[in-house]
């Protein structure tokens, strides 16, 4: 007994030091990483604990996949008290767990979850090998297939030491424990001598798996089982389209020495660093990207997949050249490890994000890849530096002046808040697309004839609004995009602005989320809100017949980022006459149109179009009106239906259908 429990503690010893070894060099490469804030909330971190990571709410989206992790999950959480008892029983055959142990409902729990363990295996060996999904593709096969062979064995060589114990009399036979028993039988032929050692065979190997996996996980893909619990504990608890802020004060910043974005490995953040241990490989982010799915070459899994990699190569040559206090030139991320157009082919459409069962925050690391791009290097696609010069130069991405961001209200007599003029209960935030562009033009015009229909007091700023900035943002222009913020905080601060009502779901989004940490706190409402709100208490009557089926789109930063569904369908579904119909992907599913993430102004020139796609999909449900609640959505699924030939279905914001309805008369055209 003495030589089994010091070759046990021996065993557990080396096993224990390798893999603290490694777990203190992956640490230290996290802690290399930039600070960000992610203290606070404790109530929503430890939620989602118990949803995400114990309730696995987010693998069970896709149902199969799901159920075949949670086998494996949960069936280990319970073969943790085997482990104890294998553990005790090397040194001595007749030990249980005190209080616990014993083979009745305990027996019951490790025999069932056991048996699940083995068909989840199977599951996932037969997803991968049989069905062989797209969402694999530059997965660690191999990797993959070694875990699943080393988790088999875990269970079988538990079954063997368990049925053994039965076998020899040292446990009951008992219904409690099925299929241990049945193990028992078929041991039952054997002598006792082959049954004592087909049990120390089955608890030293079980042993010496369990003591090798714990080494091979720092090592291996599935690095995650240990990492992403924690990655989802200090996930953001904001909404999905909140960006960090970069704060810069170039007159005082040495662009030489302070990192502005990610431009090598040790740039990022600690936070970022993190995600990049807990990626499964899963592929989930992969299947749902807009950019992958019409051919481009932006992978978010593979993207993460490079970074972890470059992190794991030169993280440890970077920490000792820190320790000695040399200076090492470190790889630049792009383009020898992500290519760039990878950095630009990204729409923050969140579907990423949303798909992610360890909480990755795939659109933080694509930003600050940005970051660095634009403010320290200045290298952006040909069109975003006109982007960039307009929104300098006039305060919106379309160039246009200033003195004109009012001309769409001419006959209207919208109130304008002048300087020192106070602003009525409600600032209607008119946006950059529905100031100069046509078609959103014409969803400002309908929201002012129903916002009077109900009431509602309102003006605008006119002339005194600048781009919110998330355009800038996105691209990776943060100090354009903080200059921006500043001045509109100022101005809406200076006039006593309280309550906002925004068209576009990109200004929704930044005056909302993002404005706060510039001294912006609004209360801000989405026009589709508010129109799902005045039609339910009766003051907006949709009385007049829509003969049209609709079917509606669900803008990224409205539906994914701020999870605004309902209201929309709502008010779509108020108006007399209009059958709605469902893309195959709507909801938190939705495809992007393809304008987010500053794409609305650069060229889509690899693969097919994304704005096509959705206009592809939308014409295959029938409908002849396609429903959008954003200005972005409206342009570029008017501009995909026109590139399709299509001249029978119509792209309309919910606030021109309800406006018909209301009023009585066809949209006004822009």
């Amino acid at each position: 007994m003495i030589a089994r429990a010091a070759a046990l503690a021996a065993m557990t010893a080396l096993a224990t030091g390798l893999a603290a070894r490694r777990a203190r060099l992956l640490f230290r490469l996290v802690r290399m990483g930039r600070p960000v804030e992610r203290r606070g909330d404790l109530p929503v971190r430890l939620a989602r604990e118990a949803t995400h990571v114990l309730g696995q709410r987010k693998l069970f989206q896709r149902l199969v996949p799901g159920a075949m992790h949670a086998l494996i999950f949960w069936g280990f959480l319970v073969l943790l008290t085997t482990i104890v008892e294998a553990g005790g029983q090397a040194i001595d055959p007749a030990f249980e767990l005190p209080w616990i142990g014993g083979n009745r409902w305990l027996g019951l729990l490790q025999d069932g979850f056991g048996t699940g363990v083995l068909v989840g295996v199977a599951l996932a060996v037969t997803i991968r090998a049989g069905q062989r999904p797209e969402r694999f593709v530059g997965s660690h096969a191999l990797d993959a297939y070694r875990i699943l062979g080393l988790i088999t064995w875990i269970i079988l060589t538990l079954f063997l030491a368990r049925g053994s114990r039965i076998a020899l009399g040292l446990a009951p036979e008992s219904w409690w424990t099925p299929a241990s028993t049945l193990v028992a039988r078929i041991l039952d032929p054997l002598s006792t001598g082959l049954q004592r050692a087909a049990m120390w065979t089955g608890l030293w190997v079980h042993i010496a798996l369990i003591l090798g996996f714990l080494v091979y996980l720092g090592y291996s893909k599935h690095l995650h089982i240990a990492t992403s619990a924690i990655n989802v504990f200090f996930s953001n608890t904001k909404p999905s389209g909140y960006l960090t802020p970069l704060r810069i004060d170039l007159e005082a910043v040495d662009t030489e020495t302070i990192a502005l974005g990610a431009a090598t490995i040790s740039d990022l953040t600690w936070k970022e660093a993190l995600d990049l241990y807990a990626c499964t490989e899963c592929g989930r982010c992969q299947s749902a990207c807009p950019a992958w799915n019409t051919g481009k070459p932006l992978s978010p899994k593979l993207l993460v997949m490079n970074l972890r990699d470059q992190l794991l190569a030169e993280g440890p040559a970077l920490l000792e050249a820190r320790e000695r206090g040399d200076a090492l030139e470190a790889t630049p991320l792009v383009p020898d490890v992500v290519d760039e157009e990878v950095v630009w082919a990204c729409t923050t459409c969140g579907a990423c994000m949303r798909e992610c069962p360890v909480d990755i925050e795939h659109i933080d690391h694509i930003v600050d890849l940005r970051r660095n791009l634009v403010m320290a290097e200045s290298r952006f696609p040909s069109e975003a530096g006109a982007l960039l010069r307009n929104l300098e130069g006039t305060g919106n991405p379309w160039g246009m002046p200033q003195s004109q961001r009012a001309d769409w209200a001419q006959g209207l007599d919208v109130p304008v808040i002048g300087e020192g003029e106070r602003a009525p209960e409600y600032l209607y935030w008119i946006g950059c697309a529905g100031s100069f562009d046509d078609r959103a033009k014409a969803v400002s015009r309908a929201m002012v004839g129903l916002l009077r229909r109900a009431e509602i007091p309102f003006a605008i700023l006119g002339p005194r609004e600048l781009c919110t900035g998330d355009p800038a943002r996105r691209i990776g222009n943060e100090y354009l995009f903080q200059t921006l913020a500043e001045q509109n905080v100022g101005t809406l601060e200076e006039a006593g602005v309280t309550k906002v009502i925004a068209n576009c779901p990109h200004c929704f989004n930044t005056l909302r989320n993002e404005y706060p940490d510039y001294g912006g706190r609004f209360e801000v409402v989405h026009h589709s809100e508010l129109l799902s709100r005045l039609i339910d208490e009766g003051r907006l009557r949709a009385s007049h017949p829509v003969g049209t089926t609709v079917t509606y789109h669900d803008p990224c930063y409205l539906g994914r980022h701020n999870g605004l569904y309902r209201h929309p369908r709502r008010a779509l579904d108020s108006v007399p006459g209009v059958r709605t119909v469902e893309m195959p992907r709507h909801g938190e599913r939705a495809l992007c149109c393809g304008a987010g993430g500053a794409r609305m102004w650069m060229e889509e020139r690899i693969g097919k179009r994304i704005n096509e796609e959705r206009m592809d999909e939308a014409a295959s449900t029938g409908a002849d009106t396609v429903g959008v609640a954003c200005p972005y959505c409206l342009i570029m699924l008017d501009d995909g239906a026109r590139a399709r030939g299509d001249e029978r279905t119509r792209v309309l914001d919910l606030a021109q259908i309800v406006a018909r309805s209301v009023v009585g008369e066809p949209p006004p055209a822009g």
